[in-house]
């Protein structure tokens, strides 16, 4: 067994552990604590178990959207714990009038009306204040944050409180989607406004960006043998396919990355596929076309099985196509693309 599926299974075990312990006492006694306040050593037990699903994965709870509280696993931006906090999410029982459950940060606005203690100092959150730089090609927002609390920080928890607020004002998913670098100011710009206003200019950027869109890149490239197979890689498959037509140029067709996967509530399912071929369970997400060779660039779900025996199964019906799978979760192979 590979390392990588040890390691699914020992996920899956801890994901499935902990919900047997959440349905057996864990949401009476999280119940009760959170209206009382008496949290004895609740909170070790909950990180401790969190922890063995994946050590880099946080946790919190805080006010829901239908629930009155809601209980989140976060991957702190990280693309691979994003994929297991997911799976955590999908495992979990239906929701309650008491409890939901999320994957991710969800927007909590109103957190910018408290104050929070960090490194010991009182923060008055409401006090921060943004400046934006919107890239428009690449539908992305450069964002500096600013808090006079600062300047009695160090760099790292300057940073740590910034993408704290963003993920409050926008959350977790919205923020890994739509802006871009991050920076923690410690002298307020002279174009900044107050905190409260980003989640409106980012609405309005995702409105304007709204219908994914197919930007082509052409670029020139040496002739090479039409019969050469393509490439065609994804989060968790890689396919070659034999072009029938060479070309001299290669076409990029890549979609916004933010779109389609970090819907996380949907299946990453689409019917398109190379010709008429059966392709239904996965995302295409970019193509290359270049003498003779097609890189079709596709998305799976990693923990369905189906998804991968089918590409398989397409895959050895045809001569002129192979198929490989490699694990993508941060979308690094279509990086350069982008």
């Amino acid at each position: 067994m590979s390392i990588q599926r040890q390691n699914a299974t020992v996920q899956t075990r801890a994901i499935s552990a902990f919900w047997r312990w959440w349905s057996a006492e864990g949401v009476g006694l999280l119940s009760g604590a959170v209206t009382t306040g008496d949290y004895r050593d609740l909170p070790d037990m909950l990180d401790g178990m969190v922890k063995a699903i994946g050590p880099g994965l946080g946790w919190e709870t805080g006010p829901g959207v239908r629930a009155r509280h809601q209980f989140c696993v976060s991957g702190g931006g990280d693309p691979g714990l994003r994929v297991l906090a997911e799976r955590w999410r999908r495992a979990a029982p239906p929701s309650t009038p008491m409890w939901e459950f999320a994957g991710a940060r969800q927007p909590q606005p109103g957190m910018l009306a408290v104050t929070i203690e960090a490194a010991g100092k009182p923060i008055n959150l409401g006090l921060a204040r943004v400046s934006v730089t919107l890239d428009e090609e690449r539908a992305r927002a450069h964002v500096s944050l600013h808090h006079p609390a600062f300047t009695a920080l160090s760099p790292g928890y300057q940073y740590q409180l910034s993408c704290l607020l963003l993920d409050w004002l926008l959350g977790e998913d919205h923020v890994q989607g739509w802006i871009g670098t991050i920076n923690a100011a410690e002298t307020e710009p002279p174009d900044s406004l107050p905190a409260t206003d980003l989640p409106e200019i980012i609405n309005a950027m995702t409105a304007r960006h709204a219908r994914i869109g197919w930007p082509l890149k052409d670029a020139g490239t040496d002739r090479a043998r039409s019969s050469e197979p393509c490439v065609l890689s994804g989060g968790s498959t890689t396919l070659c396919w034999t072009c029938t037509q060479p070309s001299k140029s290669v076409t990029r067709r890549l979609a916004r990355r933010a779109t389609g996967l970090r819907r996380s509530d949907r299946p990453a399912l689409a019917r398109r596929g190379p010709g008429s071929s059966p392709w239904t369970r996965g995302l295409l997400v970019a193509t290359q076309t270049s003498n003779g060779r097609r890189v079709l660039h596709y998305y799976t779900d990693p923990e369905d099985q189906n998804g991968r025996d089918t590409m398989d199964r397409f895959a050895g019906t045809r001569p002129d196509v192979e198929v490989t799978h490699t694990h993508d979760p941060g979308w690094t192979l279509i990086s350069p693309l982008t």
